[in-house]
């Protein structure tokens, strides 16, 4: 079974850079690392980055951006706005290529009261990932409850409309605050899920570290296991979520025993 972390769990209190000690410490192997910053996204820091990153012994799995400064914008209807964050996007999938990510985690467009056609998104959607793919990157669409992502009946509608493939990303704490049942997006995503964010949830509580929660995690883990062994399941909470490190190797250890 395969148990990664996101250095998002640290932000803001500690650089990008600087997780990766503590990652590695804790005994981690794998990681998706947030790019928080333009000056992140450099190709001079992304190569220190992958330069640390292997010194430590860990496998970048997946990237994230700084996604709502850029993303919602990719779809713009005024050319120069669109193009200027088109520019953007790829240098995060130069920055993903750099630190050899198997994939970019993306939110993609908010959710406002806009009319869109998902024709046109679609259209757009295999316009990056062709982009992606010329970076050797795959594109995981993740659901979140602020963007468009968290109505699967749209991403539906959006994806049987493109030509490319499109992979997808489950945010256990990101299904809870759409109101909904993380196995919807499972069962929705089946062969096509790529990447997991695994946290846990209590009716007080929308984002708790795993173990800490009521979540059904061991189903979650099993259907996508059932699908493919080769999964990753990222740790991704807030930093308010843990008052010590030894929690982080704790939910390590839960998310290991879950395993079918």
């Amino acid at each position: 079974m395969r148990v990664g972390i996101s250095t998002a769990c640290f932000y803001p209190n500690i650089n990008t850079e600087d997780t990766l000690d503590i990652i590695s410490s804790l005994g981690f192997r794998l990681c998706e690392i947030f790019l928080e910053t333009d000056y992140e996204m450099e190709e001079k820091f992304c190569m220190k980055l992958r330069q640390k990153a292997d010194r430590l012994g860990l496998h970048i799995y997946s990237v994230h951006g700084f996604s709502g400064a850029f993303e919602p914008f990719l779809f713009d209807r005024y050319p120069r706005r669109k193009n200027d964050m088109e520019k953007k996007f790829k240098k995060m999938c130069r920055a993903a290529e750099i630190l050899e990510a198997e994939c970019y985690v993306f939110h993609g467009l908010r959710n406002t009261s806009e009319k869109i056609n998902p024709k046109e998104i679609a259209l757009g959607m295999d316009n990056l990932i062709n982009i992606s793919k010329e970076h050797g990157v795959k594109l995981a669409w993740e659901n979140v409850s602020w963007c468009r992502s968290n109505n699967i009946d749209f991403v539906r509608e959006v994806t049987e409309n493109m030509k490319e493939e499109i992979k997808f990303t489950l945010d256990i704490k990101q299904a809870v605050r759409s109101g909904k049942e993380p196995m919807e997006y499972l069962e929705f995503f089946d062969d096509r899920i790529f990447n997991i964010h695994i946290n846990d949830a209590d009716k007080n509580n929308t984002c708790l570290l795993p173990g800490q929660g009521n979540i059904d995690l061991k189903k979650i883990v099993r259907r996508v296991q059932k699908v493919n062994l080769e999964i990753p399941f990222i740790i991704e909470v807030y930093n308010e979520n843990f008052k010590s490190l030894d929690e982080l190797s704790l939910a390590k250890k839960y998310v290991e025993s879950l395993e079918w």
